[in-house]
Formats: C-alpha cells, structure tokens, sequence
C-alpha cells in the first residue's frame, strides 16, 4: 500500500518539484524498500532515453494552421467590446456637445447641493410680534449657550488627554 503512494510521486522526485517532508520521507522509504529503488532507477533510465529521441519539427502546414487559427481567435471581438467602441468614437467625433451636456450636469449638481445645503433665512424681527421675537431671542440665546457647554466640554476632553499624554510620556522616561 505505502509502495503505491511512492510510486506515484516517483516522477515528482525525478524532476525535485517534491516538497521537503515528502521527499525527506520517500527517500527513507527508498532506503528500505528494493522494489522501488528498482522502479526508481528504470525511471530515470526511461526518461535519459526519451531524453535522447529528438523533438520532431512542425511542419510547415502545421505552422499555417496555427497562425490561421491565431488570427480567427484574434478577429473575434465580443459584442460589448465593439459597442465601446463606437460609444466613444461618437463622443471623440462630438466633443462639443459632450463638453456642454458635462457642464450642465456639472452646473445642475452644483445648484442642487447649494439649494439642498443653503439655510432658510430668518425673517426680519421687525416683521414679528413682540411674542415671536421674544421667543426667536431666547432660542437664539439657548443655541449660544449650547454651543458654548459643547466648547467647555471639548476643551475638558483636550486638558483629559493632554494631561494623559504627559503622564504616559513621564512614565517612559
């Protein structure tokens, strides 16, 4: 049973393309084991003379029916790639009208985001009620006031990691 396993990577050893515990283990097989070291050697005797017989050359039909072969392969495009092509060889005929429909989509992009981005006005406070502005005022100082705590709690986290960053480089030195 372990002879067939051998065997079977005999070429493999022949031609060193056997990994290193495969081989380091067929070779103590071989050590023990005369019927495949004769396997062995009528191997390496069989490929030395096959080695000898010389490679016949192609003829020269052969060679014309290769390149006749290559050049169909070559000639078959897939249907996707042609449609590339002329898709851009119409833009590269047209540049103009391409250039402009770019711009305009270009353009439209732009006045789209500022319109989705822009911020609605307030209305003059001279227009509202005494009510209205009074509440507009206190929700306009509520809004400073948050935005000074969300300041106070930034510069707490700098001087938290600021005083972390000075005890770690303490530690290391």
């Amino acid at each position: 049973m372990a002879c067939d396993v051998y065997r079977d990577k005999l070429v493999e050893y022949l031609d060193g393309e056997l990994i290193v515990a495969m081989r380091a283990d067929l070779e103590a097989h071989l050590d023990q084991c005369a019927g495949c070291r004769a396997e062995l050697r009528d191997l390496r005797e069989t490929l030395s003379l096959i080695a000898q017989i010389p490679a016949p050359e192609p003829s020269e039909a052969f060679w014309q029916q290769y390149l006749r072969e290559i050049r169909q392969k070559a000639e078959r495009v897939p249907w996707w790639t042609s449609a590339l092509r002329r898709w851009f060889a119409t833009l590269v005929l047209r540049p103009i009208p391409a250039v402009v429909v770019a711009a305009v989509l270009v353009l439209g992009a732009v006045v789209t985001w500022r319109t989705l981005t822009e911020r609605p006005t307030m209305p003059e406070l001279g227009s509202l009620d005494l009510t209205h502005q009074l509440l507009i005022t206190q929700d306009l100082e509520v809004l400073q006031e948050m935005e000074l705590l969300e300041e106070w709690e930034l510069l707490e986290e700098w001087e938290l990691i600021r005083s972390r960053a000075i005890e770690g480089s303490r530690r290391a030195a």
